[in-house]
């Protein structure tokens, strides 16, 4: 009966007990993605652009005005004409217009302001994909990071399992007289530094949990979150490609370039619109106007025209204008161009870093046989008396560093693969 209780309230804690969603790289990604209020901005923004050039487009076509104005007079009006009255107005009076123009010559400046706008809203599009980009980086690098501090955290784990039974060993010979306590101290040291690189790692991996947590919109310690460790690469792949085609295709795909470009084009367009406003504008229009409660003017009538105007004097504002926009478009060339070889000096430099890493990953993996065999031997000559306890010590840092090393490769030449992914466009 004990035992049926106990059961069941194991099964009721179990069933309260919150259920851990465990999630992939990719899946905190796109979560981080959809939840991400900056790149929600952006996007915003880009739209917001792309209905103000709607809103000038519409500028581009005929525009229609209604108009009904209705009044009562304080009384009706005659004239007298060679002693005869002639009516005026009525009491009341009413006037239907309906007017229509369309620009003519402005359509140049117009045109262009609009191609300037369509322009920039495109290049805000890229922006907003610059963002969601550089946030793909950051997150999978915090996510990476992560493993990597727990990867190293186990590390020192593992190297405190063998201080402790090199402890354990180095107290029995103290005991027996074959060693000093200068000896157990100095394991006892380095079992110490051990746990403190523990103690560093766990810090570090616990930051990346509470950033990832932060940017997936929960709390910083929701235990109800658990991330899937990714793979990492035992081997580096010694074939790179070469830096002139990568370079290439970073120009091609990468987002900020795009933008860039976009908006040197948009600005350029907005000079031309500047130029174009120094010119008379001359707009079609035509109408159409229904009168009541007026005797000298035709109740029905209707015209079609040109209107032309030319402001020749404002004390130079427009033309500093045209001026502002010529500088703004030569600047905005000039940034473009600075774009373009930043991306240049950005895949160089993640390319080399690739190669680094790369060599980096081969090293450590040849080198942590030989650690781990150099400590081997150094325990057995210890146990032996042919070595001493400074020789042990140095056998297991040089192991301890080996495995660190190897463990940090590994991530840092991941790492530098999606570094070099983000900064071709991919």
């Amino acid at each position: 009966m004990n035992a049926f209780v106990v059961l069941t309230l194991l099964a009721f804690d179990a069933a309260d007990a919150p259920s851990v969603q465990r999630l992939t790289m990719d899946q905190v990604v796109e979560m981080a993605v959809a939840s991400s209020s900056a790149l929600k901005a952006a996007r915003v923004r880009a739209r917001g652009n792309e209905e103000q050039a709607k809103g000038l487009r519409g500028r581009l076509l005929p525009s229609v005005n209604l108009s009904d104005e209705w009044q009562r007079w304080d009384s009706k009006f005659e004239a007298s004409i060679m002693g005869n009255s002639v009516p005026v107005h009525d009491l009341n009076t009413n006037a239907f217009v309906v007017a229509a123009g369309q620009p003519l010559l402005g359509l140049l400046h117009l045109s262009s302001d609009h191609s300037a706008r369509s322009t920039a809203a495109e290049a805000a599009t890229y922006d907003a994909r610059t963002v969601e980009a550089n946030l793909r980086d950051e997150i999978r690098a915090q996510f990476m990071r992560m493993f990597e501090a727990r990867t190293l955290a186990g590390v020192a784990r593992a190297s405190q399992a063998q201080l402790t039974e090199q402890i354990m060993v180095a107290k029995e010979k103290l005991a027996a007289g074959v060693l000093t306590p200068a000896d157990v101290l100095r394991l006892d040291v380095a079992a110490a530094n051990a746990k403190q690189q523990e103690i560093q790692a766990q810090a570090s991996e616990e930051i990346a949990r509470a950033n990832l947590l932060v940017a997936l919109g929960r709390e910083p310690q929701d235990p109800s979150i658990d991330f899937v460790e990714p793979s990492t690469p035992e081997t580096a792949n010694a074939a790179q490609s070469e830096l002139a085609p990568l370079v290439a295709k970073a120009l091609h795909q990468r987002s900020e370039v795009r933008s860039a470009v976009l908006t040197a084009e948009s600005a350029r367009a907005g000079a031309q619109a500047r130029t174009y406003d120094l010119l008379p504008d001359v707009d079609l229009e035509a109408g159409y106007m229904h009168m009541t409660g007026q005797s000298f003017v035709k109740t029905d009538s209707a015209f079609v025209g040109l209107k032309a105007g030319w402001q020749i004097w404002d004390w130079g504002a427009r033309f500093y204008q045209h001026r502002a926009a010529a500088s703004q478009a030569e600047a905005a060339r000039a940034q473009a161009d600075d774009t373009r070889r930043h991306v240049e000096t950005d895949v160089a430099a993640r390319l080399a870093n690739v190669r680094a890493t790369a060599s980096a990953l081969e090293t450590g993996r040849t080198t942590i046989g030989s650690a781990e065999e150099a400590y081997r031997v150094t325990t057995v000559l210890l146990a032996a008396g042919s070595a001493n306890t400074t020789d042990l010590l140095d056998a297991q840092a040089a192991l301890t560093q080996a495995r660190l090393n190897f463990a940090r490769a590994r991530y840092e030449y991941a790492l530098a693969r999606m570094s070099l992914a983000r900064a071709l466009g991919d």
